[in-house]
């Protein structure tokens, strides 16, 4: 007969289930916080997130980003395979790789193209492992959109070819020598110019098809130019065809040099100048009258005449890095970047009609070399010939606008900078939100009346925090980030943004008034939404205890501006606070304004700036306020 536990002996048993009843908890809260850390970085990571089942090869989970990516939900991707979300024609390639790697358990990377929901193709980067997750072998793999990046690349490659074809097809004859005078180089103009071939002319002296009589004072100007004495640029040479002709031809010498700046040789522009040698008589009097007004100015003086360069100073060939002879009788429109062109166009034909058009103004211009550079442009219409022309004088300011574009670069490392913070900022607020609301479900009846007042609290406090962050955020990044201006009716951005604040003024008894005169506007129509959408809220939270509560929306012509108010009849703001009221972290303290966070009128106040415009505020207090703000009606080019 088995005997009965003693009493001690079934106390000590209690208090071990109890310490394993404790064991056991923690190890399951350490799971569930394992289970959220998780959670959270697989759904705020920048990277797209993909497991897939190696054996069924279906999807198991995508990560936010990914969906974003693809533009399908993440049920929607659960039901796919991997047959689905790439191209048919890189399928095959696709599998290969996943069956690999199924089989050698190994880690993988690569550029893999993606379809997206909408039937596009993207480029991603790829890099992942295998793993076994919720009992399954499958591959975790991270992915990155490098589908720009790529058509970068491209347009570069068929850059390049383009630049190969410019070079060899060019209707000016080119060659390139060594610091020895042997031809490197020769494009297919040249040739057919003298009538070799390419490797007849190629490897060989370049002094072996100038004239006889020419050769050694050609050889010795060659010499005293690589070795930096100050030779001219453009000579004249008589060359022998392999048909034994002559041909006499216009030359244009440029040194080369390496990265640091040694002479390695010299590029040659020939142009055939027989028939015309009666022209360049008469050009060359002409320039002696004018030569050292023109060449030595430090301003590009070019002649445009049926949208063709008829004359151009060194100045305007350095500038865009053309030889002289390439840049007489050339398209006026290949010297302007393409998005410019419309502008250049419209500018030219007007003043070649006598219109009244700016004689100065900004337009990007295009090097020889692909360079995009900013040129202020001084034009006037002339006579040349006895023809209207236009007289233009250039000036590169590149180097301004570069700086220009180091200060943006400055604004977009401050932009990163503070996605940081606010990203390091917002982690600990959603922790603080996670833990309070399973604090108030899972705990609520013990922490007692005072315990829920506490959470209650440190939600309201997170919730401002978590404002304050965003706000922060949108306030730097106006002005840094430039969105593309266009036309749109300013009546339709007041109708978007009192359409989500129906509610709010249907529960606060407001009488909304717009006027029917609201123009269409030039603008970043998301801004001033935002700028409409910022007042009409504030009237509401500042409305207080009003009879018959209206706010009115309105506008008036200024000339050169648009105008435009929000008035209301609320509790008004007293004169002292116009200037403050549009400052960072201001707030009235007239009401408890659990939802601001003072910087609404600052974010409103610089987005007005942006444009052009102004704001104020009149009012008086118990008086109701009227907020006023412009536009300029002209969008000025930057």
């Amino acid at each position: 007969m088995a005997t009965k536990p003693t009493y001690e002996e079934l106390e000590q048993k209690v208090k071990e289930l109890h310490q394993e009843s404790i064991r056991r908890k923690l190890v399951e809260e350490a799971l569930r916080e394992s289970e959220i850390r998780y959670r959270t970085l697989f759904e705020a990571s920048a990277d797209g997130i993909l497991i897939t089942d190696f054996e069924t090869r279906r999807y198991m989970y995508a990560n936010p980003t990914l969906c974003k990516m693809l533009g399908y939900s993440e049920q929607e991707i659960k039901k796919l395979t991997i047959a689905d979300l790439h191209p048919k024609d890189k399928l095959d390639y696709v599998v290969s790789q996943f069956e690999t790697k199924a089989k050698e358990k190994a880690g993988f990377a690569g550029d893999i193209p993606f379809l997206k929901k909408d039937g596009k193709i993207i480029h991603m980067d790829i890099a992942g492992t295998t793993a076994t997750v919720d009992g399954k072998s499958c591959s975790v793999a991270f992915l990155r959109d490098i589908t720009e990046r790529k058509r970068t690349e491209e347009a570069l490659r068929e850059s390049e070819e383009r630049y190969k074809r410019l070079w060899n097809d060019a209707p000016v004859a080119y060659h390139r020598l060594d610091t020895r005078g042997i031809i490197k180089q020769v494009n297919q103009t040249e040739l057919d110019m003298l009538g070799y071939t390419k490797e007849e002319m190629e490897g060989k002296p370049v002094f072996d098809f100038i004239l006889p009589e020419q050769r050694k004072g050609a050889q010795e100007r060659y010499r005293l130019k690589i070795a930096g004495e100050q030779i001219p640029r453009h000579d004249s040479k008589i060359y022998i065809r392999k048909d034994g002709s002559e041909i006499f031809v216009f030359i244009d010498d440029r040194l080369e040099r390496d990265s640091d700046g040694k002479v390695i040789g010299v590029r040659t522009t020939m142009v055939d100048v027989s028939e015309q040698k009666r022209t360049e008589m008469a050009l060359r009097e002409s320039e002696k009258k004018y030569s050292i007004l023109v060449e030595n100015s430090l301003t590009g003086i070019y002649i445009d005449q049926d949208e063709k360069i008829v004359f151009a100073n060194n100045r305007f060939a350095e500038i865009y890095g053309y030889p002289m002879e390439e840049l007489i009788g050339m398209d006026t429109w290949r010297l302007v970047h393409p998005e410019d062109r419309p502008l250049t166009n419209r500018t030219r034909a007007r003043r070649l009609k006598g219109e009244s058009v700016p004689s100065e103004y900004l337009a990007r211009g295009m090097t020889k070399a692909g360079e995009t550079i900013w040129i202020a442009r001084r034009n006037v219409l002339i006579e040349y010939q006895g023809r209207p022309a236009i007289l233009g004088n250039i000036v590169d300011i590149s180097q301004q606008k570069h700086a220009e574009e180091e200060l943006r670069k400055t604004n977009e490392e401050l932009k990163n900078f503070v996605n940081v913070v606010s990203h390091d900022l917002k982690t600990p607020i959603i922790s603080i939100q996670g833990f309070s609301a399973r604090l108030r479900k899972n705990y609520q009846e013990k922490l007692g009346e005072k315990g829920r007042r506490y959470i209650s609290q440190i939600e309201t406090s997170a919730r401002r925090m978590e404002a304050l962050v965003s706000d922060l955020l949108e306030l730097s990044r106006i002005g840094r980030v430039v969105s593309a201006f266009s036309d749109v009716s300013s009546i339709e951005i007041v109708k978007n943004a009192t359409a989500g604040l129906q509610d709010r003024l249907k529960d606060r008894g407001i009488k909304l008034a717009v006027a029917e005169n609201l123009p269409r506007i030039h603008c970043d129509g998301e801004r001033i939404y935002q700028v409409f959408e910022n007042l009409i809220v504030n009237a509401i939270k500042f409305m207080g205890d009003s009879e018959n509560p209206k706010i009115e929306i309105g506008y008036e012509d200024k000339g050169a501006f648009h105008q435009f108010h929000v008035r209301d009849n609320g509790i008004g703001i007293d004169p002292k606070w116009h200037r403050k009221v549009f400052d960072i972290f201001h707030r009235l303290k007239e009401i408890e304004d659990q939802e601001g966070t003072g910087l609404g009128l600052a974010i409103l106040y610089r987005i007005v700036s942006n444009h052009g415009g102004k704001v104020w505020v009149e009012s008086e207090k118990g008086k109701g306020a009227t907020f006023y703000f412009t536009l300029a009606k002209l969008h000025l080019r930057r």
